[in-house]
């Protein structure tokens, strides 16, 4: 990345252990809808908007499985789980495949 900024005079112009990109982030202004966080000690964290989203869909996913496997746990520890050797086979080749071609 190139900063063309006249006002900066070498390495005097830059504030110790920051970026020129977040340094010229917060002189313009923009931060293009990131989510920032800064600490008190000075360190700071841009993280996109779309890696927010993903991170909240993941965490979504994750606790909707979490009561799922809870609930057949349960059923199962009650005698009234059954599965198909049939589904659970053919499920298990699904994957299989989705994950070669998802590493193509």
């Amino acid at each position: 990345m190139r900063v063309d900024d006249r006002n900066l005079n070498g390495a005097a112009g830059l504030q110790t252990g920051r970026t020129a990109e977040s340094q010229v982030a917060e002189r313009t202004g923009t931060t293009s809808g990131a989510q920032i966080s800064e600490s008190q000690g000075g360190d700071r964290v841009e993280i996109s908007g779309t890696a927010g989203s993903v991170s909240q869909a993941l965490g979504t996913s994750s606790a909707e499985r979490a009561q799922h496997m809870q609930k057949l746990a349960a059923d199962y520890r009650s005698g009234n789980y059954s599965a198909s050797s049939l589904a659970t086979s053919r499920a298990i080749v699904q994957d299989a495949l989705e994950r070669k071609d998802a590493a193509r």
